[in-house]
């Protein structure tokens, strides 16, 4: 009973010290500021989420404003960084606007126009004078948010680069402005789900209007999330329109060969890369791994014809070594189809960088047997073993 007791008071005593040793601190998503707006003729709950590089850094940066902060600024937090980690988008100052029910349904409904100046006129130099930004802007609103979002494209609202409209609701009788509008310098995104009667209305006409005339410098894209419904839109509408605002900053990658070719080919690549080395910096020439992602798909596709024609378009030396053991899937596809000499070439290029690869020189070895040449088969096989045994 007394060891029993003692085990006891040892578990018991770690434990306490375990939890000793814990400590807590505050998870700060971003601090709240408060504007006293003349417009509004009140005080305003602002939540800024800064990107973890700016006290570090001169950079300046884009700014995404949130209305309906309350519902969704952690979640635009949240894709920021997703989208660095993955080098999606660069990384951007995003500012979440409180809104409280039932009062959003007044400020962006009937008193629409105050609010609209209360973004233009103190938000938006608020934001300007304290943070170092660039003229990047892009406003997400959801619902009545959405609406009041597409009535400042309309007014060609100079702050706003970008548009993100989750059900916009309602625009029914905004819509014929457009017939007034010829150039729109900025980029539009607008979503439904397909059972929300009264909204689908408004974004039908809104597609019909943007299809049937040509609005100089306005990139628009209408989107249908067929597994929504409206309180979700907001969601997969800000990833989405976030992804196509900065489409060209990801690394050009072909997943698909059939939406590769129907894109524009070859043609359609070295544009990806000349627009994101515009207006990113990168350079504006196809990476390594974006070419092997081309040559990949025809793989994929088993094409043979596409996968010469891009091989033939890129393969160098330098490729397949700058691509290290990626370049055995290139190799592999042409013993497939029976081109062994051609495999064995891009085998010996990367045994210049690997030359103790078992992998390697066993592929060769396979390759010369299926040539039938089985003394220089036997040759990458045997330094393979001896490779092998002095590993043991």
């Amino acid at each position: 009973m007394k060891k029993i007791t003692t085990t006891i008071l040892l578990v018991l005593s770690a434990i306490l010290t375990s939890i000793a040793q814990t400590s807590e601190t505050e998870n700060i998503v971003g601090p709240n500021h408060f504007l006293d707006s003349e417009i509004l003729g009140e005080k305003r709950q602002i939540q800024i989420y800064l990107p973890p590089a700016y006290q570090e850094s001169d950079e300046k940066y884009p700014v995404l404003y949130v209305l309906d902060g309350q519902l969704f600024f952690e979640y635009g937090v949240s894709l920021s960084k997703t989208f660095k980690q993955f080098k999606l988008a660069p990384e951007f100052i995003i500012v979440g606007v409180h809104t409280p029910f039932p009062q959003r349904y007044r400020q962006f409904g009937g008193g629409s126009d105050n609010f609209i100046g209360f973004l233009e006129k103190e938000l938006v130099p608020y934001i300007k004078e304290s943070f170092r930004t660039n003229d990047e802007q892009i406003f997400f609103g959801w619902q009545y948010a959405a609406s009041l979002g597409f009535k400042m494209m309309l007014n060609k609202t100079e702050a706003v680069s970008g548009y993100l409209l989750a059900s916009p609701f309602p625009i029914w009788d905004q819509i014929d402005a457009l017939d007034s509008i010829s150039t729109m310098n900025s980029m539009l995104y607008f979503s439904v789900s397909p059972d929300e009667y009264q909204v689908n209305h408004g974004t039908e006409k809104l597609h019909d209007a943007l299809s049937s005339k040509t609005i100089r410098e306005l990139d628009w894209t209408y989107a249908e999330f067929v597994n929504e419904e409206h309180n979700s839109t907001a969601y997969p509408t800000l990833y989405h329109g976030l992804r196509t605002y900065f489409k060209y900053y990801r690394e050009f990658q072909v997943d698909n060969l059939q939406k590769f070719l129907e894109a524009g080919g070859l043609d359609h690549a070295y544009a990806y890369a000349k627009e994101r080395g515009r207006q990113y910096g990168f350079a504006p020439e196809l990476s390594s791994w974006s070419k092997y992602t081309i040559i990949r798909s025809a793989i994929r596709a088993k094409e043979l014809g596409h996968f010469q024609a891009f091989v033939e378009e890129f393969v160098t030396e330098d490729f397949i070594r700058s691509l290290k053991f990626r370049a055995a899937d290139i190799a592999s596809f042409y013993e497939e189809h029976e081109d062994y000499k051609k495999a064995i070439d891009i085998y010996q290029l990367l045994l210049k960088d690997f030359k103790d690869s078992e992998d390697l020189l066993k592929r060769v070895g396979n390759a010369y047997l299926s040539m039938d040449n089985k003394e220089a088969a036997e040759q990458y096989f045997k330094r393979a073993r001896e490779i092998s045994e002095g590993n043991n």
